[in-house]
C-alpha cells in the first residue's frame, strides 16, 4: 500500500502537491471552524455545518479550479 502511494506521490508535478497540501490546508481550517462553532453554540447545528461546509468547499474547489487553468497554461508557456 506505501508503494502505491508513494508512486502516486512522486508521480504527481510540484505545483501539484502544492494543490494537493493547499487543499488538505483548507480542509483542516474548515474542520477548526466546525469545532470552534460547536463550541460556541454549544451544540451541533447540522444544516450550519453542512450549509458552511458547502459554501466553504464550493468556493475552495472553484479556486482551485480557476488556479489550476493558471497553473497549466502559465507552466505550458515557459
Amino acid at each position: 500500500m506505501f508503494t502505491e502511494i508513494n508512486y502516486f506521490y512522486t508521480s504527481l508535478k510540484d505545483w501539484q502537491k502544492a494543490m494537493m497540501f493547499s487543499f488538505i490546508s483548507y480542509s483542516i481550517i474548515l474542520f477548526g471552524l466546525i469545532v470552534a462553532i460547536t463550541f460556541i453554540l454549544k451544540d451541533f447545528k447540522f444544516l450550519l455545518v453542512l450549509g458552511l461546509s458547502f459554501v466553504y468547499m464550493g468556493t475552495v474547489i472553484v479556486m482551485m479550479f480557476i488556479l489550476i487553468r493558471i497553473f497549466k497554461k502559465r507552466l505550458i508557456e515557459r
